[in-house]
């Protein structure tokens, strides 16, 4: 499971062009292709997946040169980053997102294992603050994790971020939101009504 953290660790910093400002929106349904997942995000997000064949990202590279490293990470079929969204506006140097990771769990593991799996990981990336608790959402038992922690992207800076941990069969998925401390409160409506629309199929 490790390799969850150092996902979620590299994929929380970067910039994009500016755009309208955030607002009581319609929010979109997207579905992570072929892992049975969806979620609905403001309709203003960016929201690309592993599925977009390898020219758009590239395009789209191009056109967002500081988005480049993160988007290429989607074309590789071996990156766990399966879906990312992002509000194209910008603060501070910083893109609010929110990100889903898929990786492959070990037969046999129970829900207790899972949960003590996954906030060491956290930790270990160096969380402060931490908060946890188990929470039901459509019907799907999920880790509910809170906290805070440094990253280094040109800059140090602190990030918020609401994580949910599902134990699906023979995998973990991830679904992360994560903004600036100061813009915690102006997203928290949010991402609360995106994380209540993670829905599971099959």
């Amino acid at each position: 499971m490790r390799r969850i953290a150092l996902v979620l660790a590299a994929l929380v910093a970067f910039a994009a062009p500016a755009g309208a400002a955030i607002g009581a929106e319609r929010f979109q349904r997207h579905v992570v292709r072929g892992y049975a997942v969806s979620l609905a995000v403001p309709a203003s997000w960016v929201a690309v997946d592993s599925r977009v064949p390898p020219a758009v990202i590239a395009r789209f590279s191009r056109d967002n040169p500081k988005l480049a490293p993160f988007l290429q990470q989607l074309s590789l079929g071996s990156s766990p980053m399966k879906f990312l969204a992002l509000d194209p506006v910008v603060r501070s140097d910083f893109a609010t997102n929110v990100n889903v990771v898929v990786a492959p769990l070990p037969s046999g593991l129970t829900f207790a294992g899972y949960q003590r799996g996954l906030a060491a990981e956290v930790r270990a990336i160096g969380a402060r603050g931490l908060q946890q608790r188990a929470v039901t959402i459509r019907g799907a038992r999920a880790l509910r994790l809170q906290y805070r922690f440094a990253i280094t992207a040109g800059t140090r800076s602190t990030v918020q971020t609401l994580q949910y941990g599902f134990m699906r069969p023979g995998r973990s998925v991830v679904v992360t939101y994560t903004t600036l401390p100061s813009l915690a409160g102006r997203y928290a409506a949010t991402f609360q009504r995106s994380a209540a629309s993670i829905r599971f199929s099959g």
